[in-house]
Formats: structure tokens, C-alpha cells, sequence
């Protein structure tokens, strides 16, 4: 498919710094970084889908650029790529073989007035329509997909990909009495099940000088800072946002233990980012967080039974060594042949 004629249009959110990555800007990188491995050239067309620069610029950056870039060179032969389901808002009046990778299927009530679910939904539901192909993050994701929209259950397929490299154990960092959490300070976040448990921690033998650390920033900050006074710990929680990857890495190396309290993920690939630093992720195990990402982190009940486990862990050295091996190890193996299976999506071979 991706021969002489063709070419190749990558629909993605405008590039980050480092500071400021997400997890489909990250996503987007890899795709990039994939394609220049294998020689196989590409167009870009960036997407500004944030109004931090006021809603003139968002709709300049996020939709008439956008469009008229779609527009031009209209071949048939295309092959045009939206690395998120937003990106995928043009697919109707495109032509081309047009492919999404959708990350997360939204419940209601994960975020704040609704206005992001019913914008997400209606223009998923126009990129999936129109869509040739559909990558799923994970297999839970493929799931939820096929369950919320009519869609050909053969155009999808599920193709992960893998922890950057920049996460790894870094010598001359010394583990600290420190539990991280990391993510946007957001609902479904749920990081107040993290301070709970932290709570709930810290009240067990020998835990009262850990620390709760929270990688992140959102609209839910003010609610957490208010929830940590609520159960007596403000002044052991601490708030940090706008590092960049090689900071967020130094970040996992010097937890003890990462608490991941998300009720929902596509797939969550802050989980393995910490875990290939060798650090123990413990989960709420009725979270809906694919199967693939949790393998080798520790399941709990509830925020009681999350506190129980950590103290178990931090309490024995054996166990937490056992813990940490072999969630490393699952994490580095994670979505190695990512970049074989898209390039055969792209060249129209799987």
C-alpha cells in the first residue's frame, strides 16, 4: 500500500516540549519515530486542540489549519493517519485510506460539565464511520469500541506500544520515603483514593515519615488540596507538575511505591513507565484498566486493603525486591514489536 504513489498523512495534537507531554502526544512521537526508522516518508499536519492561547488561536490552529491542510492533495492513494480519535474530525470529506487509534473510550461522569464526552463522542463516532482501519491501544479498548459504536469488528486490531526508553533505573538516585501518584488531576484520576490510602498508610508502624507525592496538574487540584487538610496530611502531601521526561523519570526512581487509584484507562502507560524503573505499582483491582498494563502490578480490594499491601511490601525487602523484578522485566519486554505491526498496517499487509 505504501508504494511510490502514495502518501503518508499523520493527523496528531501539536508537538509538546518536554515538559509538557501527554500520552498522545508521546503516541505520536513513537509513530513518528517509527516512520523514520523505516524510511517510509510522511506528511505532518498538527492539530491545537487547548485554548491556552485563547479561542481565536484554537480555532485558527485547531480547525482551519487543520482542514485545509487535509484537503490538499486529495489522492485516493493517500494513506492519512489520526493518531487520537479528535484528529479524526476531517475523515468525511477526506479521501485516502484513513486509519485512527482510538486510546480511551469516555464513560459520563468522568469529566467535569460533560462538554469533552459529547464533543468526543460525536466526532469519534465521524472518524470511526469513515475509518479504513481502527488501532486500539489495548484490548480493552477494542472492547469498549466495538461495544459503544457499529463498527466492522474486522477493520480493528490491537497494537500497543512501548515504554519509552527514557524510563529506566537511574544509578546515584536513592529511594526515598516518598508513595507517588502521576497523572492529570482529573475525576478519574480518582487521587483521592490515593490519599486515603496514603492515610491509612501512614497510621501502620514506622510509616509516619513517608511522604505522598503528586505528579500532575488539573482542575481537581483545589479539591485535593482541600482532601489532604480534610484527613489531617497536608502537610505530607506534596504537589509538582511541568517536569519533562527525563525529570519525570528521577520522579519514579525515588518512589517507594506508586499508588495508581485511576478508575478508567485506554491503556496506562504510566504504570509501566514506573514499573521499568523498578518501581511496585499497586492498583484498585475493579478499575476498569486493561489486563495487559496490571499484569504484574499488585491488585487491591480498596483503599484499606491498598495501605495493607503497601506496608506489607515496604515491610519486607524480599518481597519488594521480588515485586519490582519482575514487573521490570514484564515492562521492558511490554510492545516491542509495536513499530512491526503498524508499519504492516501502513503498508496494508496486516
Amino acid at each position: 500500500m505504501c508504494d511510490r504513489m502514495s502518501k503518508v498523512k499523520i493527523l496528531r495534537r501539536m508537538k509538546d516540549d518536554a515538559s509538557g507531554k501527554t500520552g498522545l502526544s508521546k503516541y505520536a512521537d513513537d509513530i513518528e519515530k517509527c516512520l523514520n526508522e523505516q524510511g517510509i516518508e510522511y506528511d505532518l499536519i498538527q492539530f491545537k486542540i487547548d485554548a491556552r492561547d485563547g479561542y481565536i488561536d484554537l480555532f485558527r490552529k485547531g480547525f482551519i489549519g487543520p482542514f485545509r491542510a487535509s484537503r490538499k492533495d486529495r489522492s485516493k492513494e493517500n494513506i492519512i493517519h489520526a493518531t487520537d480519535e479528535l484528529c479524526g474530525i476531517f475523515f468525511s470529506v477526506t479521501r485516502g485510506k484513513k486509519i485512527v487509534t482510538v486510546h480511551h473510550v469516555p464513560i459520563k461522569g468522568e469529566y467535569r460539565g460533560g462538554t469533552y464526552y459529547r464533543l468526543w463522542h460525536m466526532v469519534a463516532k465521524t472518524a470511526l464511520k469513515n475509518a479504513d482501519r481502527i488501532i486500539a491501544v489495548s484490548e480493552q479498548t477494542k472492547a469498549e469500541v466495538l461495544e459503544r459504536f457499529k463498527v466492522d469488528p474486522g477493520k480493528i486490531v490491537c497494537i500497543t506500544n512501548a515504554v519509552n526508553s527514557i524510563f529506566d533505573i537511574r544509578s546515584g538516585i536513592d529511594k526515598e520515603k516518598m508513595i507517588g501518584c502521576i497523572g492529570a488531576l482529573i475525576p478519574r484520576k480518582n487521587f483521592s483514593s490515593s490519599m486515603t490510602a496514603f492515610k491509612k498508610l501512614t497510621d501502620h508502624p514506622g510509616m509516619s515519615e513517608y511522604v505522598l507525592e503528586i505528579c500532575g496538574k488539573g482542575p481537581e487540584k483545589e479539591n485535593l488540596v482541600k482532601k489532604a487538610s480534610e484527613l489531617g496530611i497536608e502537610g505530607r502531601v506534596r504537589f509538582v507538575s511541568d517536569l519533562d521526561e527525563e525529570e519525570v523519570a528521577r520522579f519514579y526512581n525515588r518512589a517507594a511505591l506508586i499508588f495508581n487509584t485511576s478508575s478508567h484507562e485506554g491503556l496506562g502507560l504510566a504504570t509501566l513507565e514506573a514499573q521499568k524503573c523498578s518501581v511496585p505499582v499497586l492498583h484498585l483491582q475493579e478499575a476498569r484498566i486493561p489486563e495487559e498494563v496490571t499484569r504484574f502490578s499488585v491488585p487491591c480490594r480498596d483503599e484499606t486493603d491498598m495501605a495493607e499491601k503497601a506496608f506489607e511490601l515496604l515491610s519486607d525487602k524480599e518481597r519488594y525486591d521480588e515485586v519490582s523484578r519482575a514487573s521490570k522485566e514484564y515492562a521492558d519486554s511490554f510492545g516491542m514489536d509495536f513499530c512491526k505491526n503498524y508499519t504492516e498496517i501502513i503498508r496494508g499487509t496486516k
